[in-house]
């Protein structure tokens, strides 16, 4: 829908005597198109899902899910499910991105951490499971849309295979016998904190995988740094509630390992997401984001030798992108 239908949309659903100033919002990765819709007296989110189907019904389901188990998400007031559209609460300002500084940072990104911890005691049979092909496929997004679309690389068939195996390689070793369900996408643009709550959005796509996703994807964030000394407190604290919840039993070896491959194919996979907007959808705001996304693959690779054509390519990519005026967007 349109601005205009989104208004009419709100003034069919409430008072038609209330006026409301719609504006659309800038969006997240996916095709969903958000709007603000504010009056006098209310504001709400109003979520457009009519070019996603699957994951319009997988948002409903993950409400139920998490509102069950006492995770805090956006009130719904309105579905259509026939337009596939949602009216819910406006949170407001309130996006760690935008909220987290110094006097804050500690006390905001430990409760982010419980949240994560609260999560993965979920139990539901109406989950998938985050399989190896899965992973693998996320992980060839690097390939495609990094290297051969966004860099116009010519990729030799033997490298090609290398870099496969080495995928192949990365991905095996990850723990895959202490699931729990992830959020999969659990950084600063998708988690409020209001009224001292963590509050968590854009969860439709949740599976059950490793314990660490969730986590690498908050502190090893694509949007904003940690400092190296607050990463290394929030890495005790989380790997000693993995222990103490019963979730994983890894020693600190186990889960440094554990942590630095979830992040290489967290990140190859954001790195690919991110070159695939700017090349096929002219969505080029995301780019300023790529460096940081690549050097999270570039450290994390760095500590294996079978993992050194990745690291290598990753490397030839921030190259590219540091001569370039990518790193800005367009």
């Amino acid at each position: 829908m349109d601005t205009e239908k989104i208004k009419n949309y709100i003034y069919n659903k409430f008072n038609k005597k209330q006026k409301f100033i719609i504006n659309e919002i800038k969006g997240d990765a996916s095709k969903r198109k958000y709007y603000r819709a504010k009056s006098e007296n209310t504001k709400y989110i109003i979520m457009d899902s009519s070019l996603e189907k699957r994951n319009f019904q997988n948002f409903l389901k993950f409400t139920k899910i998490y509102s069950n188990n006492k995770i805090f998400v956006p009130k719904i007031f309105n579905i259509n499910n026939k337009k596939k559209i949602l009216i819910m609460e406006d949170l407001g300002k309130n996006l760690l991105f935008d909220k987290v500084n110094e006097t804050n940072e500690k006390i905001i990104y430990e409760k982010a951490i419980i949240n994560i911890l609260n999560i993965q005691n979920v139990n539901s049979k109406n989950i998938y499971k985050y399989t190896r092909e899965h992973y693998f496929r996320e992980s060839y997004l690097f390939i495609d849309w990094v290297l051969k679309r966004f860099m116009n690389i010519k990729i030799s068939k033997k490298d090609k295979n290398n870099l496969s195996k080495s995928l192949n390689i990365m991905i095996n070793n990850i723990n895959h016998k202490s699931n729990k369900l992830v959020h999969r996408d659990y950084h600063s643009k998708n988690i409020f904190y209001k009224n001292k709550k963590i509050i968590i959005i854009d969860y439709q796509d949740g599976l059950y995988g490793s314990p660490l996703y969730d986590f690498v994807s908050l502190i090893n964030d694509c949007y904003r740094d940690l400092k190296k000394t607050q990463r290394n407190k929030l890495i005790k604290i989380f790997s000693k509630g993995l222990n103490e919840n019963n979730i994983s039993n890894f020693s600190m070896d186990e889960f440094l390992h554990n942590f630095h491959l979830v992040t290489a194919q967290r990140h190859l996979k954001a790195a690919g997401i991110f070159c695939r907007l700017s090349v096929r959808n002219n969505r080029h705001n995301y780019l300023p984001y790529l460096n940081r996304t690549l050097n999270y693959i570039v450290n994390a690779t760095s500590y294996y030798d079978n993992l050194s054509i990745i690291n290598s390519y990753a490397n030839e990519a921030l190259k590219f992108l540091n001569e370039s005026n990518h790193s800005r967007g367009r």
